[in-house]
């Protein structure tokens, strides 16, 4: 009679617990769908890079894959977009943008990057051709190789360099995995988890997961908390760019750029075409003043050193934000939305107006 009193209240307690922990995360999911944006969907394939002997890596020639939810086409010189001739059979200007994943276009469609806004800019008198260049995780240093080795042969009016606060990084030793994925210096190899993860069955099973914001929110919290390798460094490395800290990283990160902008430069100079650097701005100098950020007020001293034009983006982005979503994609702290691209657009697309003859044919002049 005892033994059965205990085992009845056993259960009634852990029905009652049970109860009170599926309430709590209903509650926890409410309140996440309230509070909290969706996150983006990544559908499989990712962008799969191969190595190269000089660029280090770039981007796999003619595949068709997606940029988080977005799909997107890689033509056979790997790069996003319709194929552009080298050789100019017209008079219309040729803009090449040089960039990362913000002037690639991350998670943002086609017709909506900033390429193509600019492109619609400046779509009469004259109307212009766009070289989208941008590469995921590229660095100034790989831009500018790029530009030497395979760029120049556009033979673009125009040269842009959308500049991010990451292009201090060190791409020396990222290497590329047997599934066309990026390895941080110094990261292992990945393991079967890991591999498994980088699979359709993979993708499917994150987004499954993801359709709980609770448990995605808290995931994030607990990947924050526990940075290590490429990310973790990231952030230290941003936070330090903030801070004003003159970390070996961040002197080392400011010269190799100096360097990259010098020999950009000197390019322009051989090859007759004009430079327009253009810093895009961390979300995070948007929410708060960083009065001691050596960005972009570094970046801005080498361009006016090296005579070449710079536009900073950051106070028309603190005009119009309203928000994280309203200019970044959702859980992304440095991407730019549909928003900030035409933003950024609007801002090049003027510049290069103003600062073109009037009366050529053409955008393309001395400085």
């Amino acid at each position: 009679m005892n033994a059965g009193k205990q085992g009845m209240k056993l259960v009634q307690n852990a029905s009652l617990l049970s109860g009170s922990i599926l309430l709590v995360l209903i509650l926890g999911e409410v309140a996440a769908r309230i509070w909290l944006p969706a996150p983006l969907p990544w559908l499989y394939p990712q962008l799969r890079y191969r190595p190269d002997s000089v660029l280090i890596f770039t981007l796999v020639p003619g595949q068709h894959s997606f940029t988080a939810n977005v799909p997107v086409a890689i033509n056979e010189r790997g790069l996003r977009g319709s194929l552009v001739s080298y050789e100019r059979e017209s008079d219309e200007p040729r803009l090449l943008l040089l960039g990362d994943s913000i002037v690639f276009g991350y998670g943002v469609a086609d017709a909506e990057i900033v390429s193509s806004r600019v492109a619609a800019l400046l779509s009469s008198n004259p109307k212009a051709q766009i070289v989208n260049a941008g590469i995921p995780s590229y660095n100034t240093e790989q831009e500018v190789e790029f530009l030497r080795d395979e760029g120049i042969r556009y033979h673009p009016d125009w040269v842009i360099v959308g500049f991010c606060w990451n292009d201090l990084s060190d791409k020396s030793g990222v290497t590329v995995d047997r599934n066309g994925m990026l390895v941080s210096a110094g990261a292992a190899e990945p393991n079967r988890l890991q591999l498994l993860m980088q699979s359709k069955t993979g993708y499917e099973l994150r987004n499954t997961f993801k359709k709980s914001r609770l448990l995605y929110s808290l995931s994030i919290l607990t990947s924050m908390l526990g940075a290590g390798g490429e990310q973790g460094g990231a952030t230290n490395l941003r936070s330090e760019i903030l801070e004003g800290t003159s970390s070996t990283r961040v002197l080392e990160g400011w010269k190799r750029v100096a360097m990259s902008l010098s020999q950009l430069s000197e390019l322009s100079k051989e090859h007759e075409f004009k430079v327009l650097v253009v810093a895009f701005p961390m979300l995070l100098s948007l929410e708060e003043s960083h009065p001691k950020s050596s960005y972009p007020g570094e970046l801005k001293s080498i361009a006016s050193h090296l005579g070449l034009y710079f536009v900073d983006l950051e106070p028309v982005f603190k005009s119009r934000y309203r928000g994280r979503e309203s200019l970044f994609l959702p859980y992304d702290p440095d991407h730019p939305n549909p928003a900030g691209h035409a933003l950024a657009a609007e801002a090049i697309g003027n510049f290069i107006m103003e600062h073109s003859a009037v009366d050529s044919p053409q955008l393309r002049g001395g400085r």
